[in-house]
């Protein structure tokens, strides 16, 4: 799918949706796009009453929407965004540990900072042992043992979901951050210096559809897939509206979460 900035609800529809997609077809999907306007997603087990300041939200109209990954909120502004589905066949890691398919996805944006001029690398050989395994409301405080670190700093964050054999992951490649804004809108102070941007990195601005071209060009280098442009079917959109209606846009979903929220899977 190209490029495209949209709004919450329809980003976490579509996200969704992919997983139904490639149950149909069994073919790997990358999608890669933007927010706009800026929202707040939430983890699928997070608790947003304790954790986000609705009133600072509402006064904004600053969405929250929860997705189908675990994980901290982030506020979604200046920044690319990708999802991907495929099968543990399909990245060769079949049986093997979840841990291990993050390593393996996780490479062609290794690979992507890469080609910006970084030296990245996994928080499991950057990071002090101390730190890895720190649960944060917001996304890009913690740190897990895949995370990307760049300069001994978290940049961005990545989830998964699973179902079966189906691997669902999205992540953030954070072009800049307002300080700002993100304490405004969480209850619990943030430690800023855990993590940074691509701006605070390569000193100086990326252009998000160029960012996107060179994120899908990592991408097939990577796993030596060929990609092909396609845009949602009116089926397809159907059943992402049909999700953005009953689903996302409701506060019985993104407040409350649902009567799954102890699974593991999507």
């Amino acid at each position: 799918m190209a490029y495209e900035k949209m709004p919450c609800y329809e980003n976490m529809a579509i996200d969704e949706c992919m997983i139904k997609f490639y149950e149909k077809t069994r073919r790997p999907i990358l999608r890669l796009y933007g927010w706009s306007p800026a929202a707040i997603s939430i983890g699928k087990h997070q608790n947003p009453l304790s954790d986000i300041n609705i009133e600072a939200c509402t006064d904004d109209d600053m969405a929250i929407v929860r997705r189908i990954t675990g994980g901290g909120a982030i506020l979604h502004d200046d920044e690319l965004t990708y999802s991907l589905v495929c099968s543990e066949d399909d990245i060769n890691c079949k049986n093997q540990p979840v841990k291990a398919s993050f390593e393996k996805l996780n490479s062609f944006i290794m690979n992507f900072y890469r080609e910006m001029g970084l030296k990245p690398a996994y928080a499991k050989d950057a990071a002090k042992k101390a730190r890895l395994g720190a649960v944060s409301a917001f996304c890009f405080s913690g740190s897990e043992e895949y995370d990307i670190m760049v300069k001994g700093k978290k940049i961005g964050g990545n989830a998964q979901c699973r179902k079966k054999d189906v691997i669902f992951q999205h992540g953030s490649i954070p072009f800049s951050s307002s300080e700002e804004r993100a304490a405004k809108y969480f209850n619990l102070r943030i430690d800023f210096g855990n993590f940074t941007t691509l701006k605070d990195a390569i000193k100086k601005k990326t252009d998000p559809a160029e960012a996107a071209k060179r994120l899908e060009s990592a991408f097939k280098r990577t796993f030596k897939f060929r990609l092909k442009e396609e845009k949602l079917t009116d089926k397809e959109k159907e059943l992402v509206d049909k999700f953005v209606i009953e689903k996302y846009s409701s506060d019985e979903w993104n407040i409350k979460g649902d009567s799954n929220n102890g699974r593991r899977d999507c």
